[in-house]
């Protein structure tokens, strides 16, 4: 867009003159172009133009994005400077890529590529954890590698840290193969643990599960988002619905049956998950001290586990 145009535009959006639509991002509202957001994305251009009530009273409402992205994603389209882009923090940059994706507005996804690509280099470790997330979220391989070399080159002794924790089941274990031979591997086996501890997750004593049901064919490494295990009983909850009652006692005694049935499916997924994270573990690097101390405490593992990765161990230095 012609630099002599940014001021124009900036003055309309700050005006609203000539608007001709709402948009309704609760709990706010935005007076709006329709020509502007239709130029700039191909879904408002579809939503203009679409045959329903919203289309012809100009009111329209949009969903999954916060007032605060949706005014900074209005700026950007206005204007298109990348400069205003630049004041904004890279959690706002995060969440404007997310929308620029949705939105098919391809100059915003690559203008907040390049400049978290360029602030990675001054990035905290939090900071490009929340990155790492960030770009598996929206499968951004770019990302992903800038976010992963600056981790190992910046952060290789410290990779073992409590934003870790945070992320999200299927990111953790991409984020566990990162560390490996830049952390030592006791601590990856920390990192584990406490990953377990802080998510709540329920570590059967087998990994096995005998169940008729089995966990989602999609999760094929064991990962399952920790957000989401509830959705692992809806198709039990379903089958209790189709039960007809019989008397208050019997009612019941499904009821008990189905919730000890949904909680060995998520002792299962959850059990899986960890031993998929524990299949990355090399117990050969971990001196016997190191596995006595750490390994041998641990309730990851049972005791015949325990007995078999320790024969792996090194010796320890006399």
């Amino acid at each position: 867009m012609e630099t002599w145009l940014q001021p124009v535009f900036t003055d309309l959006l700050e005006n609203k003159k000539f608007s001709d639509c709402l948009i309704v991002v609760e709990p706010e509202t935005f007076d709006c172009h329709k020509v502007i957001l239709a130029s700039a994305s191909e879904f408002f251009e579809r939503m203009f133009l679409g045959d329903f009530k919203e289309s012809r009273c100009g009111q329209f409402i949009v969903n999954d994005v916060k007032p605060e992205t949706f005014k900074y994603f209005l700026e950007y389209i206005y204007t298109y400077n990348i400069k205003n882009l630049n004041k904004l923090d890279s959690t706002v940059l995060l969440d404007l890529l997310v929308v620029g994706i949705k939105w098919l507005v391809a100059s915003l996804q690559s203008d907040c590529v390049k400049l978290l690509t360029e602030r990675a280099k001054a990035m905290t470790i939090g900071d490009l954890l929340e990155l790492f997330q960030g770009a598996h979220n929206v499968d951004n391989k770019s990302l992903i590698d800038v976010a992963k070399k600056n981790l190992k080159e910046r952060y290789n002794t410290r990779m073992n840290c409590y934003e870790a924790l945070m992320l999200t089941s299927d990111v953790f274990e991409k984020y566990l193969i990162v560390t490996d031979g830049y952390t030592e591997e006791v601590e990856r086996f920390k990192m584990i643990q406490a990953y377990v501890n802080v998510n709540g997750l329920h570590v059967a004593e087998t990994s096995d599960y005998s169940g008729d049901a089995e966990p989602d064919k999609n999760e094929a490494s064991g990962v399952m988002e920790i957000q989401d295990v509830n959705k692992v009983g809806e198709g039990i909850r379903k089958e209790l619905c189709e039960v007809k009652p019989v008397g208050d006692t019997a009612t019941k005694a499904v009821e008990l049956d189905v919730g000890d049935q949904q909680e060995m499916k998520l002792k299962a997924i959850h059990s899986k998950y960890v031993r998929t994270l524990l299949g990355y573990i090399k117990y050969e690097n971990m001196t016997k001290a190191q596995f006595y101390e750490v390994v041998g405490k641990s309730s990851l593992l049972d005791f015949k586990e325990k007995f078999e990765k320790f024969n792996l161990t090194e010796c320890d230095d006399e």
